[in-house]
């Protein structure tokens, strides 16, 4: 008896017919890689109130779909947290899911409200960075946000310094260089030191001293925010991370 022949179980599908969803959220690291000067008052992640400064009740988190072919169902977004500064341990909040349609369509945008830890309102000052994941996500690039910031009234004074704790999260030393921007307030701004080289896991503190000239007016009466001053950390001349602080010119 001859054998039987199957017909094959498989069907190839051509790419250009699979559709693929691309949730997304303001990725620091993306501007960075792409020329631009990423800020770390990130316009998906609200983690604080002003004014005065403080910590907010409810953290939220905006996610968008740029994929106007296909929906991201079930899109998945860690949560974690860190003291204030650059490179430190992180510590998880929690995970949350979302639906998000095709971009054009109603709920191509959805933002996810989480309580703030107890844990984190207590440190006062911090970090909450984002991670957007997706099984078929056709763009992983634009997956991390991150929001550590902190600011100042002018009427309280016109000089502040913040203390920023740096840490070389790698297993090998490390040169860390900071700068301050956009070049509008890079001349406000006084790093000490602005570079320095840590062993693994090292941690030093660099102080920003901001000076507002009195020069600059005050803003017009309901501006929140007059200025952001955005110091960003590269390690070897590749990302780490970095702060914002926000100004708001009152008097």
């Amino acid at each position: 008896m001859p054998p039987r022949v199957y017909p094959r179980c498989c069907i190839h599908v051509p790419r250009d017919i699979i559709r693929d969803p691309d949730p997304s959220i303001y990725d620091q690291q993306l501007v960075f890689s792409t020329g631009g000067t990423p800020t770390f008052n990130s316009p998906d992640i609200e983690t604080f109130n002003y004014w005065p400064f403080h910590p907010i009740k409810n953290l939220a988190v905006t996610l968008r779909n740029l994929s106007a072919d296909c929906s991201a169902n079930q899109t998945r977004l860690d949560l974690s947290w860190s003291p204030w500064g650059i490179g430190l341990p992180r510590q998880a909040i929690g995970t949350h899911f979302i639906n998000l349609a095709r971009l054009g369509f109603p709920g191509s945008e959805g933002t996810i409200e989480v309580p703030l830890p107890p844990a984190v309102a207590a440190a006062g000052r911090y970090g909450i960075f984002a991670k957007v994941i997706h099984p078929y996500d056709r763009d992983p690039t634009n997956n991390e946000g991150e929001q550590t910031a902190d600011g100042f009234q002018t009427s309280h004074a016109r000089s502040k310094a913040f203390v920023i704790p740096v840490r070389n999260p790698t297993s090998s030393m490390q040169t860390i260089a900071l700068t301050a921007g956009p070049s509008a307030v890079t001349p406000w701004v006084a790093l000490t030191p602005a570079t320095v080289t840590l062993a693994a896991g090292a941690q030093t503190n660099v102080t920003a001293v901001v000076t507002v000239p009195n020069s600059i007016p005050a803003s017009p009466s309901g501006t929140l925010i007059s200025a952001t001053i955005d110091i960003l950390a590269t390690m070897s001349g590749g990302y780490l991370g970095g702060v914002a602080i926000l100004v708001l010119v009152d008097a």
